[in-house]
């Protein structure tokens, strides 16, 4: 199973964190979620893809530029690496 896409988790992360309206391209410390509301998206992303291997350590790297879109960026290509090492 593949990551979800933007729009895929940019709505789960609405749904888990109560929020009508949310911009993947707002920093994340500027937008209406917190952190608890990440790692509340985090542990959902754990139970529906296992296979992404992601812990709630991510949220911890978040500084004050990176956007959702960021996130989910460097989640795809962290999971590319580590599929790669995983393979050599």
């Amino acid at each position: 199973m593949k990551m979800p896409s933007l729009e895929e988790s940019v709505n789960r992360l609405m749904a888990v964190s109560g929020v009508e309206e949310f911009d993947p391209d707002t920093p994340l410390t500027s937008s209406a979620v917190d952190s608890l509301d990440l790692t509340e998206w985090v542990y959902h992303m754990q139970e529906q893809y296992p296979e992404l291997a992601l812990d709630e350590s991510i949220v911890g790297e978040i500084n004050d530029s990176m956007t959702f879109r960021d996130l989910h960026k460097k989640i795809q290509e962290d999971r590319v690496v580590g599929a790669v090492a995983n393979d050599g």
